[in-house]
């Protein structure tokens, strides 16, 4: 609780500069005076551990004052950031309710009550308040960035992408990765529905959203496996070791199994001493018979990739600072 009043401070100081300014013709004072000694009131319900007098209290003076706006936002942030995400809720829907609020006013409002839903988890109602955003030049880069959070967090890889590319737009190229790996949420799902055609086309998207997406190479390097063009699936995979080398591992029994139906275990050994050289793979490289002179002992027939193991790929990253 004193972390909460400390912070309330300046809101305070400011507050009273305000009034006193407000007071300073004699025909207000009364009214200044009155308001202040509620705003006086409502700390000590805080201190005495009364928080819904208290917002009772700041709630009926917003009604009276339409200058407490912005104390009154402050105080809705504290109580969100302590985790009283009720409370927040309940000042800040009252603040956007309020026909006397300015426009931009009615935006910050809208702005902070999305992020008290966004809080409590409650999704559907946070994306309704940034979507009134995303067309508001001060508001729109945060709005964006607060659904592209929102549609991962429940799984919208549809919307996420959208939202995405408008950020792309924006400058935020950082995000192409994201998008990229949006597009391999969705053939995943696709892939899981045996339709590889399909898969294959939403892998094609997200490699044009980012090339230099290893996830997308990988799962293509399966797709290709399951529909038995070995040569393509070489292709893919062997994109990795120049995408990220740390994903390399990933790719070596795969990479084994193909050259292996395709009857090129010289070139698998060149792969493999490459791996080598360019520190790539890791102690897989050992599981696949980094050794060149094992490679050849190794049974020809490997079993491909079976669908049950396409869940194991990389999962998609949330990044959306």
């Amino acid at each position: 609780m004193l972390e909460l009043l400390f912070l309330l401070l300046p809101v305070a100081a400011a507050y009273g500069w305000y009034m006193g300014r407000r007071s300073a013709q004699q025909s207000k004072q009364d009214d200044a005076s009155r308001l202040s000694r509620d705003y006086v009131a409502g700390v000590n319900f805080l201190l005495s551990n009364q928080q819904d007098k208290a917002v009772d209290l700041f709630l009926d003076m917003l009604k009276e004052d339409t200058g407490t706006v912005e104390a009154h936002l402050t105080l809705g942030n504290l109580f969100r950031s302590r985790g009283e995400v009720d409370r927040a809720i309940r000042i800040h829907q009252s603040l956007m309710e309020s026909a006397s609020l300015t426009y931009d006013q009615r935006l910050l409002a809208v702005q902070q009550l999305g992020r008290d839903y966004m809080a409590a988890g409650l999704y559907d109602r946070a994306e309704d308040m940034f979507k009134q955003l995303v067309d508001e030049t001060d508001f729109r880069l945060g709005a964006l960035q607060q659904l592209l959070q929102i549609y991962q967090a429940t799984s919208d890889w549809q919307s996420a992408i959208e939202v995405a590319e408008r950020l792309v737009k924006l400058g935020k190229e950082k995000h192409r990765g994201e998008i990229a790996n949006f597009w391999c949420e969705l053939a995943l799902q696709q892939m899981a529905a045996n339709d590889l055609d399909k898969a294959m086309a939403l892998l094609r998207k997200g490699a044009a959203a980012d090339r230099t997406s290893a996830r997308v190479s990988i799962m293509m390097g399966r797709v290709w496996m399951e529909k038995g063009d070995y040569a393509k699936a070489v292709e893919s995979l062997e994109r990795v070791i120049d995408q990220d080398k740390e994903l390399v591992g990933e790719t070596l029994e795969m990479l084994q199994t193909c050259y292996q139906q395709l009857g090129k275990t010289d070139e698998w050994e060149v792969f493999l001493r490459r791996c080598v050289e360019e520190n790539a793979g890791g102690d897989r490289r050992t599981d696949a018979g980094a050794d060149p002179r094992a490679t050849g002992r190794r049974r020809s027939g490997a079993k491909t990739t079976s669908p049950g193991s396409w869940n194991a790929t990389r999962p998609c990253a949330s990044s959306i600072s």
